[in-house]
């Protein structure tokens, strides 16, 4: 049950923060009210909870290499992977993703 409630926490805290940053960021838009806010939340949390690790893994090389900055790559791999699987999300430049997926990995970095 453990794991359960913890990945019900994460979708409520990645819908948080995707509203926050829908608001601060103008190349972050996030169209369509509730559903899709509700949608790519789940999808996030999704992401980070299966890919991430093997991500991680994948990456251990690279990770090791660059004293742990590349883990901000990975997130910022998973944003635009969510962008590409949702069409309700657009995010229009490459700063945007950058500080949006920084945002994320620090929310994401408690769960």
């Amino acid at each position: 049950m453990g794991f359960i409630y913890k990945f019900i926490a994460k979708i409520a805290l990645n819908g948080v923060t995707l509203y926050a940053i829908q608001l601060y960021f103008p190349g972050f838009v996030l169209t369509g009210g509730l559903e899709p806010l509700v949608i790519g939340a789940f999808v996030l949390a999704f992401l980070n909870t299966f890919v991430r690790p093997v991500l991680r893994l994948v990456a251990t090389p690279f990770i090791w290499l660059t004293f742990g900055l590349f883990h901000i790559v990975i997130h910022v791999i998973l944003l635009w992977f969510a962008d590409k699987l949702l069409t309700q999300l657009t995010i229009t430049d490459i700063p945007t993703l950058f500080w949006t997926s920084l945002i994320l990995a620090l929310v994401n970095i408690f769960f």
